[in-house]
């Protein structure tokens, strides 16, 4: 299980926590474009998922969402593995913290 920690968001929902490189959990049949969901202030959101979903040939994506305009995401990060992912997530928490000015604990 990985520990994420998501400077001062609020977890909407997580099926990403129970999922690691190497593990039964990580199966194609997990990999799904819902798989993490973060508020910020400032109606942000960190959105985490697989595209296309179920897809071998697909790709983590970090969305950064503000005022739910999905169509038009402030920032999209990629990564193929979880280990990539991590590094990932937390450049667009960068992004998302500088942009706010707000850092967390």
């Amino acid at each position: 299980m990985i520990v994420w920690d998501f400077k001062g968001g609020r977890v909407l929902y997580d099926e990403l926590s129970s999922v690691t490189e190497g593990s039964a959990a990580l199966t194609w049949d997990s990999l799904k474009e819902d798989m993490l969901q973060v508020e910020y202030p400032e109606n942000i959101l960190l959105d985490v998922g697989w595209y296309p979903s179920f897809d071998p040939e697909g790709t983590f994506q970090v969305r950064v969402v503000k005022d739910f305009q999905w169509d038009v995401p402030e920032a999209i990060f990629f990564a193929k593995t979880i280990g990539d992912l991590a590094l990932e997530i937390a450049r667009a928490q960068g992004f998302i913290c500088e942009g706010l000015k707000f850092y967390g604990p």
